[in-house]
């Protein structure tokens, strides 16, 4: 058995950490927790992260708002309309307030 894993999992001279967990995670003749815990392993290195990418310019704040306040100036005087959507309000039960005297429902005993 362990000559018969030796050469199905036989690397390259290049061959990478990575290329090791894929060759044991792709190989059906070794048992599943083996190959359960390389496919973890390898997962990080597969697929990227979520991650928060902040773009960083030039120009700052104050410049990026003068050239939205100047766009929005020419999109006016084409004739185009910005229209503010209103949402429906939501109705809010408003319920008296509870009563501040313990109830004796509550009460230990």
């Amino acid at each position: 058995m362990r000559s018969l894993m030796d050469e199905v999992l036989e690397l390259g001279p290049n061959g990478t950490s990575l290329t090791l967990l894929l060759a044991i995670y792709r190989n059906p003749t070794i048992p599943l927790p083996v190959r359960m815990r390389a496919a973890g392993m390898a997962l990080p290195h597969e697929h990227p992260k979520l991650a928060v990418v902040a773009q960083v310019t030039d120009e700052g704040i104050a410049e990026l708002l003068d050239g939205r306040l100047k766009k929005l100036a020419a999109m006016e005087q084409n004739g185009s309309k910005a229209i503010a959507i209103e949402a429906p309000k939501p109705e809010v039960e408003i319920r008296p307030p509870m009563p501040r005297v313990a109830d004796r429902r509550y009460r230990r005993m």
